[in-house]
């Protein structure tokens, strides 16, 4: 049995549709459209987008007629321009980044695991989209691990609600220190009370940085309620 995940076909054809639009347009933070720039950008989507598997032509035919897809292109519109700008904004650091990210790094390191939560309607607990989440660690705003992950992220409809962090691998002093490290999330979204939440995490430090993403090696975040400005908070 052949597994497809229909998403893929949805956002190579619209992130390639996209860069070809935007180079007719040449704004000027189009600094690089290479393939490696665009296959990152697809990766990007695809790892904040709800895949649509599907097992035989008949399935396909299936998801076709099913997938809302003005609302699919839409948002994998606002999620390839995210990730365009944030690729072009470090076109040949970021090309020279991503190569010394590959190489061996021996230095002893504090590898933090993916960061997942969901935002939601504290009234009506439905997944809220448009919501923008910023990660900070000791009041600023933390690095990712790979630039096409970006901080603050946004949520949407197709991922309903859901955000991920991968964060940028700190130097130790040696392996297997201990260390507790304390984020915190700040949430904000259009007509809704913003919120702020603080989550540990205790790590070991190990003799390497990694920087091969692991869908094994995650820390799932408290779901976090955001209240309307004109609804009462029953929490408070």
């Amino acid at each position: 049995m052949k597994v497809h995940n229909l998403m893929e076909e949805f956002v190579a054809e619209r992130v390639n549709l996209l860069y070809d639009q935007l180079k007719e347009e040449n704004p000027s933070w189009l600094t690089c459209q290479c393939e490696d720039c665009r296959t990152n950008a697809m990766g990007y989507v695809l790892n904040h987008i709800q895949p649509y598997y599907v097992v035989s032509e008949r399935g396909i035919s299936h998801a076709v007629s099913d997938i809302d897809k003005n609302q699919i292109r839409a948002d994998i519109d606002a999620l390839a321009l995210e990730a365009i700008r944030t690729i072009n904004a470090f076109k040949r650091p970021y090309h020279q980044e991503m190569k010394q990210q590959h190489a061996a790094k021996k230095q002893p390191s504090f590898n933090f695991p993916i960061f997942v939560g969901s935002v939601y309607d504290g009234a009506t607990f439905k997944p809220l989209p448009n919501a923008t989440v910023t990660l900070k660690h000791e009041n600023k705003i933390i690095d990712m691990l790979d630039k096409t992950w970006s901080n603050p992220c946004n949520t949407y409809a197709s991922t309903k609600g859901v955000y991920s962090f991968w964060v940028k691998s700190l130097t130790a002093h040696n392996a297997n220190e201990n260390n507790i490290f304390t984020f915190t999330i700040e949430v904000t979204a259009e007509d809704y009370i913003p919120i702020n939440y603080a989550f540990n995490v205790p790590l070991v430090s190990e003799d390497e940085q990694k920087n091969i993403i692991s869908s094994s090696y995650s820390l799932k975040i408290q779901d976090l309620f955001l209240f309307h400005k004109d609804v009462e908070n029953p929490m408070e």
